[in-house]
């Protein structure tokens, strides 16, 4: 299994989590032969770099190799470079039997190659994730040494499937973990945080059908949490996504107050609509008038804010409130944040996906500052530790907006550093790693100015 994962990821584009999750189900594997499984997928792209380099050693061309032989030979060096309680001839025997089944006459070369590799004195599971020179360069340099390295620290597998609790979080636990002994249910540092592993689909669990959580990861809570959306607040959700963040302030501003949800494609609003509406939570648009409905409104929107506002400015309410209280910009990125999630992402990724995402979030920010009210927050937020995607943004929209004054931020212990951001990430509990920023906007501004 693990091998037809790592395949999917190399050739097809996919992601490992979904990837995994979707053969896993298919397989009724039992909670031992899954775990290993997931241990083999997440530990083999963790470290390709280096499994490929000792592959190709004793390849005569590795560029012409077939792409499911390379696949088995990873994750059968992964087992031998790092798995010292599976027999090297175990780890080998089956990449053979592999091949064998969909390569047939490539059988013997998987069997050479592998019979060179030498199992380490010192093997053992990662301590770190590999990842190319260019982007462990931009952590240190964004980060510091100390951070980096302990950004890149390798976590235990499988990856936490994180709730965010919509009832009292440690009734639920305990219903959870009568559910699921065989599971992992934990705290997390988020108010409503918790962290599940072996638990299954989350839909099958206790309490789903009946809202009594969601699932999000714990950085995203925290990032929701920051805002402060307060009752009877109007709050804009410049980048919704698929709607976790979009619910917490839903939740936050209560029966008087109003949310706009907006996003450049529109399956991700759908999917949030979705989620709304399996929670009880009705969309503006299935209402009959604002003022007859009894709880807080929320609004779906695709925009792209690079060619404009999508007519928000000119708005009523939005104009005769001044604007909105609060906007969340959680802009577009590398999501090099969440490379422990997502193992294969640092693999993809490009400087230049980083000089051109940081150049949208930059459009972004000037778009959605004229819509925020004198006295009201702007809350911007990146899932990525480079210095180009964060502060180097924030600066840029604080020198070119004087009536934005820099707020700084504060949760679960964590501080904006000197420069204004504030960072999130896995010395924060084994957070993806966020930056954050936000602005008050001074009285004096007019919000419709587009100063």
């Amino acid at each position: 299994m693990a091998t037809e994962v790592v395949h999917r990821v190399a050739t097809d584009g996919a992601w490992a989590t979904p990837t995994l999750d979707a053969a896993l189900t298919r397989s009724g594997l039992d909670a031992r032969d899954a775990a290993l499984a997931t241990s083999l997928t997440y530990g083999t792209l963790r470290v390709l770099p280096s499994l490929d380099a000792a592959l190709d050693a004793y390849l005569d061309r590795p560029a012409k190799l077939d792409a499911w032989v390379r696949a088995a030979l990873r994750v059968a060096a992964f087992q031998i470079r790092h798995q010292p309680k599976i027999p090297v001839s175990a780890a080998v025997n089956e990449a053979v039997e592999l091949v064998r089944a969909e390569r047939g006459h490539l059988a013997s070369l998987t069997n050479a190659v592998l019979r060179k590799l030498a199992r380490p004195e010192d093997a053992a599971p990662p301590t770190a994730l590999e990842i190319p020179r260019w982007i462990e360069a931009a952590l240190v340099r964004a980060l510091g040494a100390e951070r980096a390295r302990s950004f890149l620290e390798a976590r235990p597998l499988p990856p936490p499937l994180d709730l965010r609790a919509r009832v009292d979080r440690e009734e639920l636990a305990r219903v959870l973990r009568k559910a699921r002994p065989e599971g992992e249910i934990a705290l997390g540092v988020a108010e409503h945080a918790l962290h599940a592993r072996r638990v299954g689909d989350p839909r099958e669990l206790p309490g789903y059908a009946a809202g009594h959580f969601v699932v999000q990861e714990q950085g995203a809570q925290l990032l929701g949490a920051l805002v402060r959306a307060q009752p009877g607040e109007h709050v804009l959700d410049a980048c919704a996504g698929h709607g976790g963040k979009t619910l917490q302030l839903l939740e936050a501003v209560g029966p008087s107050g109003r949310v706009v949800a907006v996003d450049l494609h529109e399956a991700r609003l759908d999917r949030g609509a979705e989620e709304r509406t399996r929670l009880g939570l009705a969309d503006a648009a299935m209402k009959s008038s604002v003022e007859s409905i009894g709880e807080s409104i929320v609004e779906s929107i695709a925009i792209d804010w690079t060619v404009g506002d999508g007519g928000l400015g000119e708005d009523p309410d939005v104009a005769a409130r001044g604007g909105f209280d609060r906007v969340l910009v959680d802009a577009p990125c590398t999501g090099l944040g969440t490379i422990h999630r997502r193992p294969e992402l640092p693999l993809r990724a490009k400087w230049e996906d980083v000089v051109a995402l940081a150049e949208i979030q930059r459009a972004i920010l000037e778009r959605v500052a004229p819509l925020v009210r004198p006295g009201g927050l702007l809350v911007y937020a990146v899932c990525s530790p480079l210095a180009e995607e964060g502060p180097a943004v924030a600066r840029a929209l604080t020198e070119a907006h004087p009536e934005l004054e820099p707020t700084p931020l504060e949760i679960a212990g964590a501080r904006s550093d000197e420069d204004g951001v504030l960072r999130l990430g896995p010395w924060l509990d084994g957070c993806d790693a966020y930056q954050v920023a936000a602005w008050r906007r001074s009285w004096s501004a007019s919000p419709t100015s587009g100063e």
